[in-house]
């Protein structure tokens, strides 16, 4: 369990890792709205569709294996070093799309923004752990969370804009905000000091192993998050509607409610207990995906859209809320770095998941059998933690 002890870096160390996840929500958003104009690019078959969304998704698969190495090293050269490093390799990695049409270079750079991300967005949630505590810490895990779904939402809305005026490539300039935040990080973040693990104590890894089951239901959750953004484009497209720009709109929906949502997380949590708000996002996220499946309008899948968007902003910071109280301070950075990990491993296995059921259940079975997971969540999370639902220390 965490030691009770107050923490308050102040406003520029936050506001570092505040930027680190918005960066790291840039990763498969600036590209989303490029979908379907990657698709034509590179061809009009379905393998076609189905590698312009692992183009989106690719870097998930690294960010899984790279976010608890990124946690590991960051126990042992500090969060600070993770997070330069990160921000470089981040740059090159989004922004080196601009330079190049090959299919083989795209994915290899796309591999390698997998990697930052994976060390940027680990880094950035170990060190609001070790400079922040109590529900300060909370406030900023949601606001962290908030901005990263307003940048997304944007990256949405003026990506697609981008890709109509320039090009499937267009969206990935976006990635070229990662060198004002090197410089800015580079001058405020410092590392914490880690009290020392004592010899009768058990080890990082062995004590993670008793909260397994919230990476699992973390990666559920994920799982419905990335539904809009990776497989409601296409829903759109079948519909008739092509352009990238009303795409991005509609899915931003998701982004955009959860920021709200995300900025109210640290508010609400004087009435709603953590388990409570995994209730709130599991419910959330599955009646807004059943609703994109049964959609017959536009109007409805932008709805469905706003649903998701309600568990997608609080999901995260409730996750990692919890885990910072049930780990000791040894053993942050790692928890963190798997967090990274169950929230990525979603993300990458949507398309992977979806591809199988569409072809065996159809578009509109595969949404709506994802969305009866989802909502049995709800009960999972009911049952996992009876007695905090609500927050009874006001």
């Amino acid at each position: 369990m965490e030691a009770v002890q107050d923490k308050n870096a102040g406003w520029l160390v936050a506001a570092v890792c505040i930027a680190g996840p918005s960066l790291v929500s840039l990763i498969p958003m600036a590209a989303a709205p490029a979908l379907v104009a990657m698709a034509r690019h590179f061809g009009t078959s379905a393998d076609s569709q189905l590698f312009s969304q692992m183009v989106m998704t690719l870097p998930a698969a690294m960010l899984v294996i790279a976010s608890p190495i990124a946690g590991w090293l960051a126990g042992k050269i500090g969060q600070r070093a993770v997070m330069l490093a990160s921000l470089v390799l981040y740059t090159i990695g989004g922004a080196g799309v601009l330079l190049t049409e090959k299919w083989e270079a795209l994915v290899a750079l796309r591999l390698l923004l997998g990697i930052a991300g994976g060390g940027l967005l680990t880094s950035s949630l170990g060190l609001i752990g070790d400079h922040f505590s109590g529900h300060r810490r909370e406030k900023i895990l949601g606001f962290a969370t908030s901005v990263s779904s307003l940048l997304a939402g944007l990256a949405l809305v003026f990506g697609g804009r981008l890709v109509d005026l320039g090009g499937w490539q267009a969206p990935f300039a976006f990635y070229l905000l990662g060198i004002p935040t090197l410089a800015f990080a580079w001058a405020v973040i410092r590392n914490a000091e880690t009290p020392a693990q004592s010899a009768q104590s058990e080890g990082p890894v062995r004590e993670l192993l008793h909260v397994w089951p919230y990476y699992a239901l973390l990666m559920l959750l994920t799982l419905g998050m990335f539904t809009p953004s990776i497989q409601a484009g296409f829903v759109l497209a079948a519909k008739g509607i092509g352009s990238a720009e009303l795409i991005g709109e509609t899915i931003a929906a998701t982004s955009f409610v959860a920021m709200v949502s995300a900025w109210g997380f640290g508010f609400l949590r004087r009435w709603i207990g953590l388990h409570g708000f995994l209730a709130i996002d599991a419910l959330s996220m599955g009646a807004g995906i059943l609703l994109i499946g049964l959609a017959d309008s536009v109007a409805m899948i932008f709805l469905g859209c706003a649903l998701v968007g309600i568990g997608a902003g609080m999901s995260e910071p409730a996750t990692a809320s919890i885990l910072f109280a049930r780990t000791r301070p040894v053993a942050h950075a790692l928890a963190m770095g798997v967090v990274v990990s169950a929230l990525n491993a979603g993300q990458f296995f949507n398309p992977l998941i979806f591809d199988p059921l569409r072809r065996g259940l159809g578009a509109a079975g595969t949404f709506v059998a994802l969305g009866a997971v989802l909502i049995a969540g709800v009960f999972w999370s009911r049952a996992r933690g009876r007695a905090d639902i609500f927050e009874r220390d006001n």
